[in-house]
């Protein structure tokens, strides 16, 4: 019964949230807020009508004629097909992003070293093995590395 009742509050928030109003309110301390009510003491400085979040009707790529943005270019319509045909080459990559990612990459490898449950096995004589799941798990750990390496020598090089 309570999953019942969830399933059809989850299914009646996109229709009561269609008309709903967002305000930027200054609170008395001089803080902004954005709420979707205005609290008590609060100066409204600004009242916009909340958006809904747009439906897909479609796969990407294929579209449908009747389901149409505010643009006119079908909801299903992706950036690279409104692209010329002779200008589709990824942008290079960031420098800071790129090392961003490399960190992640490293910090996951770093982490994942630790045997996860069931990735060892014991051995009769005594002691323990790791499992082909484990070293197959940290091969791809390492190709994250250097992926993201590999990303951001491309971005130096782009720079």
């Amino acid at each position: 019964m309570l999953r019942l009742i969830l399933a059809g509050c989850l299914a009646a928030a996109p229709l009561l949230a269609a008309g709903q109003m967002i305000y930027k309110v200054q609170m008395p301390d001089g803080s902004v807020l954005y709420s979707d009510s205005v609290p008590a003491g609060g100066k409204v400085l600004e009242e916009r009508e909340a958006k809904s979040t747009p439906r897909i009707t479609s796969l990407p790529g294929k579209s449908t004629p009747a389901a149409t943005t505010r643009t006119g270019v079908p909801s299903g319509t992706t950036v690279r097909q409104l692209e010329p045909e002779g200008k589709r080459a990824a942008p290079p990559p960031n420098v800071a992003t790129s090392e961003r990612e490399l960190a992640v990459a490293r910090r996951m490898l770093e982490l994942g070293r630790e045997p996860l449950p069931g990735e060892r096995r014991g051995l009769a004589g005594g002691g323990s093995r790791l499992t082909p799941e484990y070293e197959s798990r940290i091969a791809g750990l390492e190709r994250g590395v250097a992926a993201a390496e590999a990303k951001l020598k491309q971005a130096y090089e782009a720079r």
